[in-house]
């Protein structure tokens, strides 16, 4: 099997993200203790910080049984498989509720960058870290990880993503295994996103070579062996995964002698099993009725944050009549996303505004530095101003008669075509309210449902779109997917674009980062391709009893501290 295209591949996975259960459409609040619609609270990173005890089981709602147990694999790269496998695989790094990412101190001492060319990056691992049948983890399992994402190496390896694993020169051992030297053949921004899930090589290394241990043994087999906190100790198909501690853990924790995730794939199902204490998690997708019905269950504490999804209506340029940006900006004039929000998510999340950035979050910061600009209103996009929508296209030589618009050589701007997640009721109603404020413009939108988000992204078969992207809290790799040449799939290519780009990708200092990647969103905005709407708020919902459950609003989700549940004192 010929590998494919790595921009490709990534482009598919960010895309494919918006199809994740947890992250369709919005999520919001619900229920109990803290108070419930008082919009988005920004990075709640010091939220149930708690005393507690050891002992007791915690039962935690996933919506999807486990089809792929290799998390690093194209299929398995999914949100709830994330939620399961957290507390078993080891991390070299974590991302954080504040948008970081971080050292994992329980496997790591000490990561740090320790020449600049070639790039060189060290990880020093803790001397009693060791996976749960007593190996040690070492360097090699470092090495493997990085083997099996990159193409070079393993061609018929299925990665989820290979972004920063194409980049590496070598992976070497020291001190017994216990320092590992990474040296890159570029210098690369976004290192500290590689490695938050390290593979057990020595188990690899029993299962056949690179391709058939991690597309093959990995996948389909239920891990008897852990580098985390938790070992898996039964799986029940389509109704639970039930964990033990892991006798070798090697940090502190964990605290409750078993933590259970329990499938139930119907939400409706998971409020019931939440009052009746059947569950003591849930991570939902809100609906206005699901909200209301956990703002009915007593000693359920409800904890909300902005996160890294964003909700965007996107532009095929490559489309005839929309490969004029005239067209274009009119359209992104026309709408108003205000309206969209308080129709939407705005009903359960109050005070979310419309965002202005596709490649920062309000409030997000690199390495310190705040990076978050708004491109979006300055170039006067998404606030339903009708009389600028219309003066544009006139300006342009179009006419707008009898509820019809007709472009500058006469034709009439036909039919397009609007598409959206099937099933997915905050997205149609976006389409919607899209549709009518076009009408007002001229243009007919007729509205078509997808039951294949994925494809029908990356194939280009639609005129317009609304999903969801998720960012990484890095965005140089994510940024590059998605606006880059080789990757967009709006159709809409700019070498100076590229350039900026890679040149944020080849840059450690994160001022540079940040200016150019806000190029890069500015002139999105001027060219009138994209539009985001608004930031997707994340939801967990907890008995108020339990310490340390708290919203991580990053791929990692809300199980990364799972060592740290318990029980309050």
């Amino acid at each position: 099997m010929s590998h494919r295209n790595p921009h490709r591949r990534l482009r598919a996975a960010t895309a494919g993200l918006a199809l994740l259960p947890l992250l369709l459409a919005a999520c919001s609040t619900g229920g109990g203790d803290e108070n419930v619609g008082d919009g988005i609270k920004a990075g709640q990173v010091d939220a149930n910080q708690a005393k507690v005890k050891d002992g007791g089981t915690l039962a935690y709602s996933i919506e999807v049984d486990v089809k792929n147990w290799n998390i690093l694999h194209a299929t398995g790269d999914v949100f709830g498989y994330r939620q399961i496998l957290n507390p078993v695989l080891p991390h070299a790094m974590i991302s954080q509720p504040d948008f970081t990412m971080a050292k994992n101190d329980a496997l790591v001492s000490e990561v740090k960058v320790v020449k600049d060319s070639p790039q060189t990056v060290e990880y020093r691992i803790r001397p009693e870290a060791a996976w749960s049948d007593g190996t040690p983890i070492t360097a090699d399992d470092f090495k493997y990880t990085w083997q099996v994402q990159d193409p070079q190496q393993c061609s018929a390896c299925e990665p989820a993503t290979q972004a920063g694993y194409d980049q590496v020169a070598s992976v070497t051992g020291s001190d017994n295994g216990k320092t590992v030297t990474v040296e890159f053949k570029n210098t690369y921004q976004p290192w500290r996103l590689m490695f938050p899930h390290l593979l057990p090589a020595h188990i690899a290394a029993q299962h056949g070579d690179l391709a058939t241990s991690f597309n093959d043994y990995f996948a389909s087999t239920v891990p008897t062996w852990s580098g985390g906190p938790y070992l898996i100790s039964e799986y029940v198909p389509n109704q639970s995964v039930t964990m033990k501690k892991n006798p070798k853990w090697y940090g502190d924790g964990p605290h409750l002698d078993q933590l259970v995730f329990r499938i139930l794939t119907d939400e409706r199902q998971a409020v019931t099993a939440m009052a009746n204490n059947e569950i003591q998690v849930v991570v939902p997708r809100p609906t206005l009725d699901l909200v209301e019905q956990l703002k009915g269950i007593s000693n359920v504490t409800t904890s909300l944050a902005s996160g890294l999804v964003y909700e965007h209506l996107d532009i095929n340029t490559a489309h005839p009549a929309l490969a004029d940006v005239a067209l274009r900006r009119a359209i992104f004039t026309a709408v108003d996303r205000q309206a969209v929000i308080d129709k939407t998510i705005g009903q359960f999340a109050a005070g979310t505004k419309p965002l202005g950035n596709r490649n920062f979050m309000p409030g997000q910061t690199l390495e310190g530095t705040a990076a978050y600009t708004d491109t979006v209103t300055p170039a006067g996009l998404g606030d339903g101003n009708l009389d600028a929508a219309k003066k544009i296209l006139t300006d342009a030589g179009y006419v707008l008669g009898d509820g019809k618009l007709t472009d500058p050589k006469g034709k009439p701007v036909p039919t397009l075509r609007m598409r959206y997640s099937k099933g997915n009721q905050v997205r149609l109603d976006t389409s919607v309210l899209v549709q009518n404020q076009l009408k007002q413009l001229g243009i007919t939108l007729q509205l078509q449902e997808t039951d294949s988000l994925g494809t029908t992204v990356n194939t280009g078969d639609f005129d317009l779109i609304v999903f969801g992207t998720n960012l990484d809290v890095i965005p140089t790799a994510t940024a590059q997917a998605v606006f880059g040449s080789k990757g967009t799939h709006t159709g809409y290519k700019d070498q100076e674009i590229d350039g900026w780009l890679t040149a944020a990708a080849r840059t450690l200092d994160p001022q540079q980062v940040i200016d150019l990647l806000n190029k890069v969103d500015t002139r999105i905005s001027e060219q009138a391709v994209t539009l985001p709407i608004y930031q997707t708020p994340t939801l967990v919902a907890y008995r108020s009893d339990l310490g340390n459950v708290r919203v991580n609003p990053t791929r990692f989700g809300t199980s990364y501290n799972s060592q740290e549940w318990g029980v309050k004192e």
